[in-house]
């Protein structure tokens, strides 16, 4: 086994696998060494056998993306961003609520003297008309 196993995969990955099964149990063996030992018998010289066996080998590492520069940007400041555009947000709020609190006052006040205008008047033409 260890001879097929030096052919299919290399010596250094037929050391790993080797020290790996020594741990395991004996009756353990990889799946996929399984598969690619009991379906073909390849010749030492195919670099298409060592290729897909070391394929095999490293299919759970997963290769470094490259990041975009958008990306990386928006990783480092997006709450940063998130943070100001909230408090923009609600000092707005803030602010256009006391606008309109000040306006409603204002337009009260308003309302309040001419009712009082108009209730001054109406107790004039009261006093004139008892007059006459």
């Amino acid at each position: 086994m260890s001879r097929l196993l030096q052919s299919t995969c290399g010596r250094a990955a037929a050391r790993r696998i080797s020290t790996a099964a020594a741990v395991r149990q004996p009756s353990t063996i990889p799946r996929s060494l399984a598969m690619t030992l009991s379906t073909r018998t390849p010749s030492p010289t195919s670099s298409t056998t060592t290729t897909r066996c070391a394929r095999r080998m490293y299919s759970s590492e997963q290769q470094p993306k490259s990041k975009s520069p958008s990306s990386e940007f928006y990783k480092t400041f997006g709450r940063p961003i998130a943070k100001v555009f909230l408090l923009a947000i609600f000092t707005y709020q803030v602010a256009y609520y006391f606008w309109v609190r000040l306006e409603q006052d204002e337009m009260k006040r308003d309302m309040e003297a001419t009712i009082a205008e108009l209730e001054a008047r109406i107790s004039e033409l009261e006093v004139a008309g008892q007059k006459k």
